[in-house]
């Protein structure tokens, strides 16, 4: 496993995000006892965000649509 580093963050809706993707990783984990992190990541990534509600909702439709576009 690779060193990990944790740092503050000044935004609301990013704290928010990451505890909501908290709380809902183990509600996956107690209901289907989902313990692959690939299949967990990509269940979440179905999920809306706030912080992307004026676009495409969800990390899944917005990776989606940068691939499309051909921009970084």
């Amino acid at each position: 496993m690779e060193p990990r580093r944790l740092a503050k963050t000044a935004s609301r809706s990013v704290l928010c995000v990451m505890n909501e993707f908290a709380y809902l990783a183990d509600v996956y984990d107690k209901l289907d006892g989902e313990s692959d992190l690939l299949a967990l990541s990509m269940r979440l990534a179905e999920t809306p965000c706030g912080p992307l509600d004026k676009r495409h909702i969800s990390p899944d439709r917005e990776l989606t649509a940068l691939v499309a576009s051909g921009t970084d």
